[in-house]
């Protein structure tokens, strides 16, 4: 059942464009319920597969809509989150179905390195 809360916070990550942590949906939030029932939301939706998430750096979880196809870039030094379209997998995934039997029916891609601003400043301390 979407409750109220549950419903908002479904609502502020189906708007983003970018993947969100709990603490982001808390801030962005215009209804404030404590961070706790923001955490308690984001675990039933994930559960009931309204929602996806990820973790790029083995700690924060980050979610996403399900009703979107994200892919993402993932900076090491600085946390920041780019989105990109394009979608390679559809070959990968049929290579896999073929291979193995396996039915893919999800799958999340994401790069990880340094973004622009990260590289000019790694450059400009060697």
């Amino acid at each position: 059942m979407l409750t109220k809360w549950r419903k908002l916070v479904f609502d502020v990550i189906n708007s983003s464009e970018k993947p969100l942590n709990a603490e982001d949906i808390y801030r962005l939030n215009n209804f404030k319920p404590n961070l706790s029932t923001v955490y308690r939301a984001l675990n039933y939706l994930e559960k009931k597969s309204y929602i996806s998430s990820v973790s790029f750096d083995g700690g924060t979880k980050y979610y996403f809509s399900k009703d979107k196809h994200f892919h993402f870039l993932y900076c090491t030094n600085c946390g920041k989150i780019e989105v990109f379209e394009e979608c390679m997998a559809s070959e990968l995934e049929k290579k896999i179905k073929s291979k193995f039997g396996y039915l893919i029916t999800d799958h999340v891609f994401y790069f990880k390195g340094l973004c622009k601003k990260c590289r000019k400043e790694v450059k400009g301390n060697e």
